[in-house]
């Protein structure tokens, strides 16, 4: 037996978005669900193993899902606590093995991966199923896979970060720095914000996507604060660019220091 969701969950676009439906349609959210790697370079002929675990010992059914670059979900494979794996047309155990020796813990293995295996990863649990209601549901929070060829360079980014304007100092005092990182290869990058050390996520707004330049890429991230934040020379803002390289995490950072003023 199939277990599907209805096709109001399959058209969603990003989880996200999927789970902000729900909500507004009056439908509970249950157990917290992890999931890891977050992000994975692979060359081709690769294998990738990636692990689902929640907390709440009822989940009865399982789904993985596939998000390729700008696409909507698209289902893998389904289960439940009492049948076999069902994989959707397209998908078979041979690319895509799943194993659930429990309730709490699953694992799906890629094996052989190619360019067309380059997407975001997905992993739904579900406590009570019915063709109209879902209750008691968690999404992983994603694994991304990128696969660049067995001879492709990979290129560290150009990380810059620019001032605040003074129209909008003037106008809304806020200031806004920007940071792009540009120029790297493959699209697999990451941009962190740090004030005074300190992680920052509160002002922060970074692009979706990368965007494609000819053979390179670059990412842009915004940091919106308080113009007095920003007119305080001894404040220290640095913009993290995180990237893979020789099947590690490298980082580029880039600092500037708050306006003295006049």
């Amino acid at each position: 037996v199939a277990w599907r969701i209805p096709l109001v969950i399959i058209c969603t676009p990003t989880p996200h978005s999927l789970l902000l439906s729900l909500v507004n349609a009056g439908v509970g959210i249950g157990a917290y669900v992890a999931q890891w790697p977050e992000k994975i370079l692979l060359r081709p002929g690769s294998s990738l193993t990636i692990s689902c675990y929640q907390n709440y010992s009822n989940l009865a059914y399982m789904f993985w899902y596939q998000q390729p670059p700008r696409n909507g979900l698209k289902l893998i494979v389904s289960s439940s606590t009492w049948s076999h794996n069902s994989y959707e047309d397209g998908y078979s155990e041979a690319k895509f093995e799943v194993t659930r020796q429990n309730t709490d813990y699953s694992l799906m293995t890629i094996k052989n991966v190619t360019a067309h295996d380059a997407a975001t990863y997905f992993c739904l649990m579900i406590h009570h199923f019915v063709t109209v209601y879902i209750s008691g549901f968690s999404f992983g929070s994603g694994t991304k896979l990128t696969v660049i060829g067995k001879n492709e360079e990979i290129i560290p980014p150009a990380v810059a970060i620019f001032s605040p304007s003074k129209q909008e100092i003037q106008q809304k005092s806020k200031a806004t720095l920007v940071c792009l990182a540009s120029g790297f290869y493959p699209d697999h990058l990451t941009l962190v914000w740090r004030v005074n050390g300190v992680k920052r996520t509160e002002g922060v707004g970074t692009d979706e996507y990368s965007t494609q330049n000819g053979s390179t890429y670059s990412l842009t991230s915004r940091l919106r604060m308080p113009a007095w934040e920003w007119f305080n020379p001894l404040n220290r803002f640095e913009c993290v660019a995180n990237f893979f390289q020789n099947g590690t995490t490298a980082s580029i950072n880039k600092v500037i220091h708050g306006d003295a003023g006049e």
